[in-house]
């Protein structure tokens, strides 16, 4: 804990640090935390794995007092999985701090986070269209904001956040300290630190520390139509604990549906899918429910697990920066990985991209040579038997989980499917209405099932037990600009949506 208390943060933090296991600081905290401490603005470079969480975190619960009605601290992150990522290491961070950390977020119900925030929080951590979307309500107030920080400014950016995050800096006192941390440091980012800082001090560690040395990088030259044969090669060289990668929501959700027909254990996550349901997939997939898990670069950053032993980009990023993203969901917290990546004829030039971004070369193998690759960790698989042993359920718990299946199995028959005069005319999306309805009515993300989207309609199962309470909740409101009207649906409509889902 040496290490720790040379930065200066107190004894509280000091004691949280240790009981998380942390041993020594990281190169980006040993050389931010100590300026920051000090209340001065930061630019950093420093990618996922390389403990900038940790360090702004240090510096914002070091610099503020516990037990605000109005935060103190608000954090900027481009994803929900990043969000909830982050505000959970703060709360460990501030066992002993006292401070409150509260994640908000768009997908999730506004209930709870309207009660986290009117019951006084000191952080807020979220994504900056529902931090907007809350302020606007009037029930997140910005003004007492001393310390703003914008996490992967550079993903920000290019998920087109410019405009939110520049209303959100214009509604904090121009007193703030700002803490910005990219991975890259591109003109757009700059020009972001430019208007909203004060003499930065700019510290980069992206370079100095990559973290990808500890990944095994490959590509493979192939046909599209044999990629599907190589992943299955891949699969089933060690049953790795995998990651794989598409550019596009559609071949996520193909890979998904092909391979749960055929018994295998994956999960899949993309923009486009629930948050709850997406928080599951990566507990499960954490916690070796599952051991594939397929996604959109939505889950490049911010996926807090240390023992994936393989990435598999299906398809080949255009830009280095994802491909540096990607690859490093692999070797982790000291652990080897390996990378492999898919490139058909028209996308050989992406390689020799990657290789001068990173300064290192990734080898090209044939799919002779990939079956001799070892690929998964033997000592993880020791791990996740042992984990496997502990876990295992008695007799009476398989019971009790048959019986807990058998009720949520007439819970979720339970359901009426209500009509909604919104559709795909209007742009509507199953996370966009998932999102309005629990925001509106006020009830759980879970309470939702099965959503059918035509061009001029949406259907929407509900639980019965609150349909009355959507109707109403929504007839008052607008979506998309458009004053939504809710009923139930005809029967007919009913029968052709879930058949249409089966």
């Amino acid at each position: 804990m040496t290490g720790f208390v040379e930065l200066g943060i107190n004894k509280k933090l000091c004691k949280a640090v240790e009981e998380m296991g942390w041993s020594d600081p990281t190169p980006i905290q040993l050389r931010s935390v100590p300026e920051g401490l000090k209340g001065r603005d930061l630019f950093g470079e420093a990618q996922t794995g390389t403990g900038k969480t940790g360090a702004y975190s240090l510096i914002v619960l070091g610099r503020t007092k516990s037990g605000q009605e109005k935060p103190s601290t608000v954090v900027l992150a481009p994803t929900r999985e990043l969000a909830d990522q982050v505000s959970k290491e703060m709360r460990s961070l501030s066992k002993y701090s006292g401070h409150s950390v509260t994640a908000i977020y768009g997908g999730a119900s506004y209930g709870k986070q309207i009660d986290a925030l009117e019951s006084g929080c000191d952080v807020v951590v979220g994504t900056p269209g529902r931090i907007l979307d809350l302020h606007g309500k009037e029930i997140l107030d910005l003004s007492q904001i001393k310390e703003l920080v914008l996490d992967e400014a550079d993903r920000m950016l290019d998920m087109g956040f410019i405009e939110d995050i520049e209303k959100i800096i214009a509604l904090t006192p121009e007193t703030r300290q700002t803490l910005m941390f990219s991975a890259t440091l591109s003109d757009e980012v700059r020009g972001i630190a430019e208007k909203s800082m004060k003499d930065p001090l700019e510290i980069s560690v992206s370079h100095d520390a990559p973290v990808t040395n500890l990944v095994k990088q490959y590509y493979i030259e192939t046909a599209r139509n044999k990629k599907i044969d190589l992943l299955r090669e891949i699969m089933a060289n060690g049953s790795p604990k995998m990651l794989i990668f598409c550019s596009t929501k559609l071949m996520v959700d193909d890979l998904y549906d092909g391979f749960s027909k055929e018994g295998m254990k994956i999960g899949a996550i993309h923009g486009d899918m629930p948050q709850l349901r997406r928080e599951k997939t990566i507990k499960g997939f954490k916690r070796n429910r599952m051991g594939v898990l397929v996604a959109t670069d939505v889950a490049a950053r911010g996926l807090d697990i240390d023992d994936i032993e393989c990435v598999v980009n299906y398809d080949a990023p255009v830009d280095p920066e994802t491909y540096t993203h990607r690859i490093g969901r692999a070797g982790r917290a000291g652990r080897t990985g390996v990378s492999i990546t898919f490139v058909t004829p028209s996308e050989d030039r992406r390689i020799p991209s990657y290789e001068a971004f990173m300064g290192v070369p990734v080898e090209r193998i044939t799919r002779k040579q990939l079956s001799k690759i070892r690929i998964d960790n033997p000592e993880l698989k020791a791990l996740h038997a042992d984990e496997v042993e502990r876990e295992q359920p008695t007799v009476s718990h398989k019971k009790k989980v048959s019986a807990t299946i058998g009720k949520d199995v007439v819970i979720r028959k339970d359901m009426v499917v209500l009509s909604l005069n919104i559709g795909k005319a209007e742009g509507a999306n199953r996370t966009d209405i998932v999102s309005f309805i629990t925001g509106v009515a006020g009830i759980g993300e879970d309470s939702v099932g099965r959503i059918g989207i035509s061009s001029k309609a949406s259907f929407v199962e509900v639980e019965s037990q609150h349909t009355e309470a959507v109707i109403r909740a929504v007839n008052s409101s607008r979506l998309y600009g458009k004053k939504v009207k809710a009923s139930y649906a005809p029967q007919k409509e009913r029968c052709k949506d879930k058949l249409a889902k089966k």
